[in-house]
């Protein structure tokens, strides 16, 4: 009978962790093989004067002007940035070893973004640069004064063509889109909203290191020259280019997914936390 109890009792408890494990409002993961950098921007990771870090490997985007943490209410996953269109940005520490000035052979950047009003310039929501020399750049941008919005690359002299390869018409204001552009050397994809817009190639090969710098809602070299206004949330960049149904499982993605196993223990209490919610 004493052992049919402690049968009974570790099977209740099994069941008990499988229902914690996997609760009704778990997170759904977002792709991590190649994943290099996450800003959820949730409350718990950002200090709005000062900095808003990186989830998975802890690299730290400094806040430049005076951008909003804005509330979870008016933001797709959580928390979000609201930038100003004018000064505001958040400018990315480098690591050491490098995490962002390297070589890239491939890469993707994916964001989830609301754009509030335009202003007759380019505007870049994410940028990888060189600047002010400009001879390298891969930003997720749009530019209404001439109507288009796309995935830009430039690299070894070879560049995108505005004109051919990128969607001519205005990005949509104030609707939330799901972006993510994918680099692999010489093919440029664009997709909106899980879907590709446009494909092209830029035959430039790999994105040599030297001079590279990331930026949140400008370009890098601070004159606040392509300022976005409007909201950012859910930035991650990958040393690989995604595949397409990779990028709609990102589309749906909450967090990231967590085990036991798990080496990022910052994801994983980040995760606890955000399930608490």
């Amino acid at each position: 009978m004493q052992n049919i109890r402690l049968s009974y009792a570790i099977s209740i408890l099994f069941l008990l962790v499988i229902v914690l494990a996997h609760p009704a409002n778990a997170i759904v993961g977002a792709v991590e093989e190649g994943l290099v950098a996450y800003w959820s921007f949730d409350k718990d990771t950002v200090q709005i004067a000062k900095q808003a870090e990186d989830i998975f490997s802890g690299l730290k985007a400094v806040v430049k002007g005076d951008p909003e943490l804005a509330p979870a209410a008016d933001c797709k996953v959580g928390e979000c940035i609201l930038f100003d269109g004018t000064d505001d940005n958040l400018l990315v520490e480098d690591s050491n070893p490098p995490k962002i000035d390297r070589d890239w052979d491939e890469i993707t950047l994916e964001c989830w973004v609301k754009i509030n009003a335009l202003d007759d310039s380019w505007n870049r929501i994410i940028s990888l640069d060189d600047q002010p020399t400009n001879s390298k750049v891969i930003t997720l941008y749009y530019d209404d004064d001439d109507n288009r919005h796309g995935f830009y690359v430039k690299a070894n002299n070879k560049a995108t063509q505005a004109a051919q390869h990128l969607i001519q018409e205005d990005i949509p204001l104030e609707e939330w889109l799901h972006i993510v552009g994918t680099y692999d050397g010489s093919n440029v994809n664009y997709y909106v909203n899980g879907e590709l817009a446009i494909k092209h190639t830029v035959a430039g090969g790999k994105i040599p290191k030297g001079g590279l710098k990331l930026c949140i809602g400008d370009r890098t070299d601070g004159v606040n020259a392509d300022a976005i206004q409007g909201y950012v949330d859910e930035f991650r960049i990958y040393d690989r280019a995604l595949t397409a149904a990779e990028v709609q499982k990102n589309m749906k993605a909450t967090g990231l997914d967590v085990s036991p196993t798990s080496k990022h223990l910052s994801v994983t209490w980040g995760q606890i936390k955000a399930r608490r919610r």
